[in-house]
């Protein structure tokens, strides 16, 4: 059992952590905006039409929809509702505390209450997410290698190997070999220091999670098709957006941004991902003669969409707390 000083000091590392990410985000959006026209940006957003709004909310709904019925495909015997619930509670704590990480936390916290089944919550949540990672790389296989667009020959192939590389590394894992060769590295962690010990043992978990769904094969196939419909759903979000606001970004260039700024924006260095998405973004579309305030008006938008997830999500944990 930990003590009440290391309680403490977990605590104050825990705050360091979150001051050292809204830090970041503060000033990289500081950064962003004193190099663009401000006012113009939030101008344009101001006189978004009420259409877009309304097409953007029901894209929005569909892309949970979505991700909620490709959780549900691991663990069909369970109904809608304990999905829905979790998958709620996540969308509002990925907003609310400064990380990625805290909304899952959250999502395998609030299904295990409901069901009772908290160690199937944590591997069919790993497995999600890496079924969503598979299709998300893909797409952007395919845009990279289609994109008209005069990019950076170092870029693309930077780009292409990190995407193979990583598709290729999941599917090999079903290989006896190269399955020890993963969990051998992943214990290393517990030989540098024993606070490792934990992460160590977690990443071992999630590696022999996903090597026993490979042997599921029709399982994988239904949940990254799910995935796949989402990213339509996300992508046709990004469409709308540029068409209103005419930027000029054309479909495929979109399939392999959109990987690129998703991946970036959950890399645990900011809060909620604000500062490093709009950098990203600008970044991205930089390389297809895409403005920064353009650039900057649809990463302000699609924060949007993540605010209003958030509301619903706060919406659904209020309701728990009247309940109880």
């Amino acid at each position: 059992m930990a003590s009440p000083q290391s309680k403490n000091t977990k605590k104050i590392k825990n705050a360091l952590k979150a001051a050292v990410r809204i830090a970041v985000s503060a000033a990289l959006i500081a950064i962003l905006y004193c190099n663009i026209d401000f006012d113009f940006v939030m101008r344009e957003i101001m006189d978004m039409p009420a259409r877009l709004l309304i097409w953007l909310l029901v894209l929005t709904a569909a892309a949970i929809l979505i991700e909620i019925a490709k959780w549900r495909v691991l663990l069909p015997s369970v109904p809608f509702k304990p999905f829905f619930k979790a998958y709620m509670y996540c969308e509002f704590f990925m907003l609310a505390l400064p990380g990625q990480m805290f909304g899952e936390a959250a999502k395998i916290v609030a299904f295990g209450k409901y069901t009772g089944r908290v160690g199937e919550s944590i591997s069919t949540v790993v497995i999600d997410k890496l079924t969503a990672l598979t299709a998300l790389i893909l797409i952007g296989i395919i845009g990279l290698a289609f994109s008209p667009a005069k990019l950076p020959g170092a870029f693309v192939g930077i780009l292409l190997v990190c995407m193979i590389g990583a598709l290729g590394f999941l599917f090999s894992l079903r290989a006896g070999g190269v399955h020890r060769l993963t969990l051998a590295a992943c214990r290393l962690p517990k030989r540098l220091s024993p606070r490792l010990e934990n992460f160590a043992d977690r990443a071992a978990e999630v590696i022999d999670t996903w090597r026993g769904y490979l042997y599921k094969p029709a399982l994988l196939f239904k949940t990254f098709a799910y995935g796949l419909l989402l990213y339509v759903a996300i992508i046709l979000q990004y469409v709308l957006i540029c068409r209103q606001y005419d930027i000029p970004v054309q479909v495929i260039d979109i399939c392999w941004i959109m990987p690129v700024v998703n991946v970036v924006q959950s890399i645990p260095i900011s809060f909620a991902g604000i500062g490093v998405r709009d950098a990203s973004l600008v970044t991205m579309l930089g390389y297809i003669g895409v403005s920064t305030e353009g650039a900057m008006i649809l990463a302000a938008v699609l924060f949007l969409m993540i605010i209003f997830r958030a509301i619903a999500g706060a919406a659904v944990v209020l309701t728990d707390m009247i309940k109880k």
